[in-house]
């Protein structure tokens, strides 16, 4: 009886063993089962990653298009990811889908215009109003009392001027609305004349390029102002000054809120720094320069080659470190980054390449276009051409 009762009771834990093994079988067979799965996706994941960076594109599609009235005497220019297109009578914007969101009308000889972002300011030279809108709406007007000879607008709608007051030139902050934030004036005698003006982003600072005479040559300075609390106990909010006796520097530009670079005759110079921009990396060539691209993340400087065989873009990153160098022939009317691609266009002819070296399109355009704007997804773009505004996708 003993035997019976040991032998069923062998046979029940045989048989819970059994049963427990079979549990933890099937759970590592699910697990292996998921971890297969997910090795498969993350491979298939990886080839169609692979062959995407690698595609090569042989032509486009219109997704879109609109009819525009070919007026004469306008300017097309790029603004976010739409259209600003201005006049003597008048600008207006639209947008990525022939949308205009706004429209304002006026009377100039000369205007001139800044942007920033989403964010532009207009002005007649030697006028006495700015108008200031973003993509969307109308930010406000600004009223100076001296003629204006040139500006720029922050992201924010702060908007500098350069005004003209006989041997003294001003360069006044605005708010959009056109109330006075800072302002403080130069002459030839003590700074210079005020040649490239450039405000960060939000507006804090002010990176201005001075042509100055020093026993008889000609000579730049860069100053860097801040409208912040660093620089509200500093003269004339400056914060910092930097000399290029051996070179003009004829443009200073922000690239964002953290990095400015100043390009001369012959070299490229970065700042970095949100409150006190320094020096930090200095690019000198020889090549005849022809001009500089920028966006927040590169600068694209075109020379052309030596012995006059073609042109050569370099690229540079924030950091002051070249990140690509392409030689090319084409004519262009533009060259702007977007994402990791830089874009090479004239009217017929438009070249697309990676910032790492690869090349995704090289091609034509079947009518002549005035102006290609990035809409923010991959190689889709808008075309401008005389009679209409399009939406093309690279295919």
């Amino acid at each position: 009886m003993a035997d019976i009762k040991n032998y069923l009771k062998g046979k029940r834990e045989r048989q819970e063993i059994s049963y427990t093994e079979k549990i933890h079988r099937h759970r590592l067979s699910s697990v292996y089962r998921f971890a297969l799965l997910a090795v498969a996706a993350l491979v298939v994941g990886i080839i169609f990653w692979v062959q995407y960076q690698n595609q090569i594109y042989e032509g486009y599609d219109v997704l879109s298009g609109q009819k525009k009235e070919g007026v004469y005497g306008v300017t097309e220019m790029r603004l976010a990811k739409g259209l600003l297109t201005y006049s003597k009578d008048g600008a207006h914007y639209t947008n990525s889908d022939g949308e205009v969101q706004w429209n304002q009308t006026y009377q100039m000889q000369s205007p001139i215009v800044a942007t920033c972002e989403d964010v532009t300011a207009f002005a007649d030279y030697n006028g006495r109003k700015i108008y200031v809108y973003d993509t969307a709406t109308k930010l406000g007007e600004i009223d100076t009392i001296l003629p204006i000879r040139s500006l720029c607008v922050a992201a924010n709608g702060v908007t500098a001027a350069v005004l003209d007051d006989g041997d003294v030139t001003w360069i006044r902050t605005f708010s959009a609305t056109g109330t006075v934030l800072v302002d403080f004036k130069t002459s030839m005698k003590d700074y210079g004349y005020p040649v490239s003006v450039s405000l960060s982003p939000n507006g804090i600072l002010c990176a201005v390029s001075y042509l100055y005479m020093d026993m008889g040559e000609m000579k730049s300075s860069v100053a860097f102002y801040n409208f912040g609390e660093v620089g509200k106990n500093q003269v004339d909010n400056l914060v910092g000054g930097y000399n290029h006796a051996d070179t003009i520097v004829p443009f200073v530009q922000f690239m964002n809120a953290n990095t400015a670079i100043a390009v001369g005759d012959d070299r490229l110079v970065f700042y970095s720094g949100n409150q006190k921009p320094e020096n930090v990396a200095n690019i000198l060539f020889s090549d005849e320069l022809q001009a500089v691209y920028y966006n927040e993340e590169y600068v694209g400087l075109v020379f052309l080659n030596s012995g006059g065989n073609g042109k050569r873009l370099d690229i540079y990153g924030t950091d002051g470190v070249k990140k690509a160098s392409h030689e090319f022939n084409m004519e262009h009317t533009d060259i702007l980054f977007d994402k990791n691609v830089y874009i090479i266009y004239n009217e017929t002819e438009l070249y697309i390449g990676t910032i790492d070296g690869r090349e995704k399109y090289n091609g034509t355009f079947t009518e002549p276009i005035n102006l290609l704007v990035p809409t923010g997804k991959d190689y889709c773009y808008m075309i401008v051409t005389q009679d209409a505004v399009e939406v093309i996708k690279l295919r």
